[in-house]
């Protein structure tokens, strides 16, 4: 039987990097703790852990959590959502802003992009309201912006 992938979740400090080169099958960065420079360093970081164990950078999977999103064209909806997942993650409003997909499609477009760029392979998506009709939008709209 084979063993289940274990991955490890690290905002991409050092230590939290170090154990996820030495323990773990994938990395998991957590969306609303980063962005694609800051990722993009981590990833960086993390290449180099792995290699100094013995281990392969190239093949070593990554991903964005807990990405949480909103897609929407109004203002108003989006500091509404932007205002709830700040108050649940205890987290700035402005860090919500900076951070996850609530606005405007182009917007979000463009921060999945930055992501990609920055080495993110996969992006774990999860819609705040409205789930059906939030992950329409996002197949519709972001994904082939993004291909």
């Amino acid at each position: 039987m084979a063993r289940i992938p274990i991955w490890i979740g690290s905002w991409g400090s050092d230590i939290g990097l170090k154990r996820v080169a030495r323990f773990a099958d994938g990395w998991l960065a957590s969306a609303y703790n980063t962005d694609p420079q800051l990722f993009a360093a981590g990833r960086h970081r993390l290449d180099e852990y792995l290699i100094s164990t013995g281990r392969s950078a190239e093949s070593f999977p990554n991903a964005i959590a807990t990405m949480f999103f909103h897609i929407t064209d109004s203002r108003s909806e989006a500091d509404r959502v932007t205002t709830l997942v700040a108050t649940f993650l205890n987290r700035s409003e402005e860090v919500i802003r900076e951070h996850l997909l609530i606005g405007s499609w182009e917007d979000s477009a463009a921060k999945v992009a930055a992501y990609r760029d920055a080495g993110a392979q996969t992006m774990l998506v999860w819609p705040v309201e409205d789930e059906l009709e939030q992950l329409e939008r996002f197949r519709v709209r972001i994904m082939p912006a993004v291909v």
